[in-house]
């Protein structure tokens, strides 16, 4: 999970991801949480040491300079030891019991297992769901593949994660379940809980995150081709 600004919440998820891991011996026997801090400047990289010095499964990495979404999600993935990897977020929006679902969705056959938002009405501002609306149209329009989504929870293969991306942006991870189609992997979408903050401040929905965004739909374009 990125880390930016979360000292409201870090602990709380930390913790919460730990007892769901537990949860889920003797099938899953191995396990780390890596947490990468995006250069925050709260009280979120002390509570981490902290943390990782009472749980050794917590593995905690610091960027020196703010990367933004994408490079402190990217580094999560290059960073993670393990087979899966379970990506999430740290602001306590994601409940830890999702893993659950999501992991015996991903037991039956499934690649990638991605978590569906239902309730955004309840969270979101209408623009913020908007926004949503055709971050996850734009895939199934230029690139023929349904998308659900994209930016929300997921498990899956290591390989899956492992893709060498053109986007740089939030759009990443729609380009993340269009290469894995395209490649022939079973994408699977389940329902999940979403509920609000419980402090921080949101930053997926800004104009430099849709800019960028927008920007690597036309450069995944030229390299994929339309549908």
């Amino acid at each position: 999970m990125p880390v930016y600004n979360e000292e409201a919440s870090i602990e709380s998820v930390v913790l919460e991801h730990v007892q769901i891991l537990e949860k889920l011996k003797p099938r899953l026997s191995e396990w780390e949480v890596v947490c990468v801090d995006d250069a925050s400047h709260d009280r979120s990289p002390a509570i981490l040491a902290e943390l990782s010095r009472k749980e050794p499964r917590l593995r905690v990495l610091r960027n020196t300079t703010n990367l933004g979404i994408h490079g402190a999600v990217a580094r999560c993935y290059q960073e993670a030891h393990g087979a899966y990897i379970y990506f999430t977020g740290s602001d306590g929006q994601w409940p830890a019991e999702n893993l659950l679902p999501l992991w015996e969705r991903l037991a039956t056959g499934a690649d990638l297992v991605v978590g569906v938002r239902t309730n955004r009405h309840e969270v979101y501002t209408v623009s913020r769901r908007l926004i949503s609306h055709f971050y996850n149209l734009l895939p199934r329009l230029l690139f023929g593949v349904a998308v659900r989504d994209a930016g929300s929870v997921k498990v899956g293969s290591r390989a899956i994660f492992q893709f060498d991306l053109v986007s740089t942006s939030p759009f990443s991870e729609a380009e993340r379940i269009i290469r894995a189609v395209r490649a022939g992997y079973k994408v699977s979408f389940l329902p999940i809980r979403f509920v609000p903050r419980a402090g921080g401040e949101a930053r997926g929905g800004s104009w430099k995150n849709i800019r960028a965004s927008l920007r690597d739909v036309f450069r995944c374009l030229l390299v994929y081709g339309f549908r």
